[in-house]
């Protein structure tokens, strides 16, 4: 893995302006692959905007723990909500930069910390176990989060204005901007699917850290439930199967099928099978899980901090983020099951067309829209 690569630039230019990019140099070494990951291809076409405007960039890799430039940037972009983020402020500084922009993959970080292990301690305290914790920060909490707000002039969050983690940077008092995942193009809506859907099959797609994403507790609301079956795509944590392994293999309603790759053959069977995607996470920027689903076609029933917004009965189902939520589950998927054919048209159809913006497209608009508002001052 390359460290940095300097001096990416456009095809024939000859750029007068400099800029940073500290996130990861992976999708130039490795390349984009199954496009299992959209940010490989998100970084790609980030830095093939910015190299657009006139800019040469230098790429730093997150795993870079001694960069020091030679020269001054007229543009610094970073990581910084996540562990990596505890180089930004060290970097930003470094860059000399006018501009500095702090990439907020995810929500303020005390926020998200405090939501995330709260939901393993419902776990811990329903199960008896003792999970460990997935998907939690340690590094950029408190004073050092401040440290790297103090060098940032823009916040550029994935996800939409109006949820819940881009409201929890509004503290900060700085300007916000944001920008939609890039949903894989392989990924599409086969009208016939809604002939083959059963509104009684719901997927729960899932990344990292089930029990962080709120997978265990649409399990348990599924558990025993004769009608409505639930198909579980996503990479299997440790505590989750010692609670759950065996429960779902003698389920006769629960279906666990492993991490599959979006748009492939799998895929596409398990979304011409299901019409809703069910999903209650403790904290998300914008899960690109969901929008993925959402992209098939498939009905949202989420929560609030699954970082998607839900006009709730016109293209998707709001669950309740408090109370008895394992019971919100079921009730809300109680109602979906027994929603008629209509009613349920009429939300794929609007989820379809709120959905467009979850793509290559929709992700290289929104990006380049916040690029040129930050170079010309027009926030």
């Amino acid at each position: 893995m390359s460290l940095l690569i300097e001096g990416i630039k456009s095809e024939g230019s000859s750029p007068t302006k400099h800029a940073a990019m500290y996130y990861k140099t992976e999708p130039f070494v490795s390349g984009i692959g199954n496009y299992s990951h959209t940010n490989n291809w998100e970084i790609q076409k980030a830095i093939e905007i910015i190299c657009n405007k006139g800019f040469s960039v230098d790429l730093i890799d997150r795993s870079n723990n001694n960069w020091r430039p030679n020269k001054k940037y007229d543009l610094f972009l970073g990581l910084g909500v996540g562990n990596t983020g505890d180089k930004f402020a060290r970097y930003a500084k470094a860059s000399k930069a006018e501009k500095r922009v702090l990439l907020a993959m995810g929500p303020q970080p005390d926020i998200s910390n405090e939501r995330t292990i709260g939901r393993y301690e419902m776990f811990n305290q329903r199960t008896g176990q003792n999970a460990p914790p997935m998907r939690t920060v340690t590094r950029v909490l408190g004073p050092v989060f401040d440290e790297i707000i103090d060098h940032t002039d823009y916040i550029v969050c994935i996800g939409e204005e109006g949820t819940e983690s881009y409201n929890s940077f509004l503290q900060y008092k700085k300007p916000i901007l944001t920008f939609y995942p890039g949903v894989s193009d392989k990924v599409t809506y086969n009208t016939n699917w809604l002939d083959s859907r059963n509104k009684d099959h719901f997927l729960c797609f899932a990344g990292n850290g089930l029990i962080c994403k709120g997978v265990d507790l649409v399990v348990e609301a599924f558990m025993n439930q004769s009608k409505k079956f639930l198909h579980i795509c996503g990479p299997m944590e440790p505590a989750f199967l010692k609670q759950y392994g065996k429960m779902i293999n003698d389920s006769k309603n629960i279906y666990y099928h492993g991490f599959i790759e979006p748009g492939g053959n799998k895929f596409n069977k398990i979304a011409s099978l299901c019409a809703y995607t069910v999903f209650h996470s403790a904290s998300e920027s914008c899960c690109t899980s969901v929008a993925t689903t959402m992209k098939a076609g498939l009905v949202p029933i989420v929560n609030s901090w699954t970082g998607i917004l839900i006009e709730d009965g016109f293209n998707g189902i709001n669950i309740p983020d408090t109370g008895d939520i394992i019971s919100h589950i079921k009730e809300k998927t109680d109602y979906a099951s027994n929603m008629d054919d209509k009613t349920y048209e009429n939300l794929v159809l609007n989820n379809n067309k709120r959905s467009k913006v979850f793509s290559q497209e929709g992700f290289s608009d929104s990006y380049e829209k916040a690029i040129n508002k930050i170079l010309d001052n027009r926030i």
